[in-house]
């Protein structure tokens, strides 16, 4: 649980800088921003193109709910009635909330070198918010159900880095900057781990 919290409190003091940043100056974290984009950009070709364009489209808005819907009917599958309740809270607020800071920061997507042009606007990620959910949700689940750590740890793993991978897709495709996707994974993140130590406190599963 004490690795929870570091979670919890690190994604959101990253979360709330960001936002106060953006939302006071994005010009602040511009240079950063378009120097990582440039980098990304360079490494472009047309495999990698289809790839990822492909790839990115996984946390879509259609997919993200069919994700979600997964997430929760396994979860009243294989674990408790209370996980379920707080799978289900932890997924809804999550997009929620995206959606509203999005609503208040209106930040301007990146407006060069865009492979795919998504509506709406930049910051946080909806996408890498989403997989944080998600991936986040199921993490929880494993550990939840499961016994054998080895294959807990690995799992893990594989849905963190898939999180990451996913948040990677989106700058990839020009969609967002890379303020905007550490941003969603850490908000996604935050809620994660926010819920699991308010369940974990005043629930016993």
């Amino acid at each position: 649980m004490k690795k929870t919290k570091i979670l919890f409190v690190i994604s959101l003091l990253i979360f709330v800088v960001l936002f106060i940043t953006i939302a006071i100056n994005s010009a602040l974290l511009q240079p950063t921003d378009d120097a990582i984009r440039v980098l990304v950009n360079a490494h472009r070709s047309t495999a990698t193109n289809t790839f990822w364009m492909n790839f990115t489209q996984i946390f879509n808005s259609k997919e993200t709910i069919m994700w979600i819907v997964i997430t929760i009917v396994l979860s009243w599958i294989m674990a408790t009635r209370p996980f379920v309740v707080q799978v289900t809270i932890t997924l809804l607020s999550g997009i929620f909330l995206n959606h509203f800071f999005k609503s208040i920061i209106k930040r301007p997507r990146p407006s060069t070198n865009i492979l795919m042009h998504y509506s709406g606007f930049s910051f946080p990620s909806g996408h890498s918010c989403a997989a944080a959910l998600v991936l986040g949700c199921l993490i929880l689940l494993t550990w939840h159900v499961s016994q054998r750590k080895w294959l807990n740890y690995l799992i893990t793993i594989f849905f963190v880095c898939l999180a990451v991978i996913v948040g990677f897709s989106r700058v990839y495709v020009g969609a967002h900057y890379p303020s905007d996707v550490i941003g969603g994974l850490c908000l996604g993140t935050t809620l994660v781990t926010g819920f699991q130590l308010l369940f974990s406190k005043y629930i016993n599963h």
